[in-house]
């Protein structure tokens, strides 16, 4: 039985974070279709893009950093989380940040999940494949129409 590639929209500026996050996808042979946007300005006018155009996939989850250039990981959350189109997509950070000030805002912002970068390899694909599992294998999630 075939899976349908789910999109995965992440918003990292790292670039040792997304090889691994792209290592883990094809270690786990997951069934993701990966989007990267590398800054807060451009996934602003990603977002105002799609909003504008309704035309492409929407994603399934964001997985966003908080520390990003150009626009924060806390405005882009903001943003997202008021926006009509996009309220319904699972947000998931992904961040070094263990300050309780972040955690809370965070979530009082509409954030699903708040999860810490860890320094292990291994535990940070063990986090990529257990988002698979749960957010894009286990929950369902509204099909947004774009």
């Amino acid at each position: 039985m075939t899976t349908l590639a789910k999109d995965v929209l992440l918003i990292e500026d790292n670039g040792g974070d997304i090889k691994l996050i792209e290592e883990a996808i094809i270690d786990g042979d997951l069934a993701i279709n990966l989007r990267v946007i590398k800054d807060g300005g451009e996934a602003l006018t990603y977002m105002e893009n799609a909003i504008e155009q309704m035309e492409g996939s929407w994603p399934s989850i964001i997985i966003m950093d908080l520390n990003l250039p150009k626009v924060s990981g806390l405005q882009l959350l903001r943003k997202f989380k008021s926006s009509e189109d996009f309220r319904q997509i699972p947000i998931i950070i992904l961040t070094t940040s263990n300050l309780n000030t972040d955690i809370k805002n965070c979530y009082k912002l509409g954030a699903n999940a708040y999860i810490n970068k860890p320094l292990d390899v291994f535990v940070f694909f063990e986090i990529i494949q257990l988002i698979d599992k749960f957010w894009l294998s286990k929950c369902t999630l509204p099909q947004l129409e774009g």
